[in-house]
């Protein structure tokens, strides 16, 4: 993974935002385990590699895009979140179909509502569930 990531970061389109924060190198090898250190990327291309990569460790790659192109940019999601005030995109993303699990305004990635359709669950076998949660509007 810390090759790949090096690799993606030679791309004129990504900046290693938290190599400028971190003490050392992301890869630490230790004697009996080795981890990663929290990574983020910028990238300026949707359609660089990096802008669609996924890993198993705190990783992420926040990424420019034209808010006409960003739902068909992303592609398939299972979690998305929209900070916006822009009350027709949030609209268009509630129409969305690739977007499995959709939360708009604040809503913690990791909060999830039992109520609402998850992995296991029975109606995935019968129907395509998708999930939705919003914040209320802050106070003006």
């Amino acid at each position: 993974m810390n090759g790949q990531i090096d690799d993606g970061c030679d791309s004129g389109a990504v900046t290693e935002v938290t190599a400028k924060y971190r003490d050392g190198d992301r890869f630490i090898e230790q004697e009996r385990c080795d981890f990663l250190r929290p990574t983020v990327l910028h990238v300026s291309d949707p359609d660089d590699a990096m802008a669609n990569t996924e890993f198993m460790f705190p990783f992420c790659s926040v990424v420019e895009c034209p808010q006409d192109q960003m739902i068909k940019k992303i592609d398939y999601t299972l979690v998305g979140t929209c900070l916006t005030n822009d009350e027709a995109f949030s609209r268009q993303l509630l129409d969305a179909t690739n977007i499995d699990r959709l939360n708009i305004g604040e809503v913690k990635t990791l909060q999830l509502n039992w109520l609402q359709p998850h992995e296991g669950n029975i109606i995935d076998f019968l129907y395509r569930a998708r999930a939705f949660q919003n914040s209320p509007p802050p106070a003006h």
